[in-house]
C-alpha cells in the first residue's frame, strides 16, 4: 500500500440509542471500559450482523483504501475532550461501530504506519 491510501470515514449518528438486546454468540458485541463496540463486515454474514446491528450506535467508521478496497486490522483509539482514552480497539473488518456518551471525541485510526485522526461530535439527542 502507498502512503496516503489509506483514508476513513466517520458519521456520528443524531439518532436514540437503546440497549443492545441479547442476540447470538457470534454477534460479539464488545466492551472497552464503559464503551460497547463491535467490528467487522468482511463476508456477507459479517456485513448482514453489522447492518443490523447499526442501529444500537451512535458512531460508525468504515476503513478503505481510496480505490475503494476495504481495510482490516485498523487499530483504532477513540479519546474524550480531555483526552482520556474511551476505546482502544482493532477493526477486525472495514467497519467499525461503537456507542458512545454525547461529547466531543478525537477518533485515531491506524494502518500500516499510518494514522489519521478526525473530531466528532455525539449529540445529547
Amino acid at each position: 500500500m502507498k502512503p496516503g491510501f489509506f483514508l476513513f470515514a466517520l458519521v456520528a449518528v443524531a439518532a436514540a440509542v437503546t440497549a443492545v438486546p441479547a442476540r447470538s454468540a457470534d454477534d460479539q458485541v464488545a466492551s472497552s471500559g464503559s464503551v460497547k463496540f463491535v467490528s467487522g463486515g468482511v463476508g456477507e454474514d459479517s456485513a448482514g450482523r453489522i447492518s443490523a446491528l447499526s442501529k444500537d450506535f451512535n458512531l460508525k467508521l468504515l476503513f478503505a483504501q481510496k480505490d475503494g478496497h476495504y481495510l482490516a486490522e485498523v487499530a483504532v483509539t477513540i479519546s474524550d475532550a480531555q483526552g482520556k482514552k474511551v476505546l482502544e480497539a482493532v477493526a477486525e473488518g472495514p467497519w467499525l461501530l461503537a456507542r458512545l456518551a454525547p461529547g466531543k471525541y478525537q477518533v485515531t485510526a491506524a494502518f500500516e504506519g499510518e494514522s489519521f485522526t478526525r473530531a466528532t461530535t455525539i449529540p445529547a439527542s
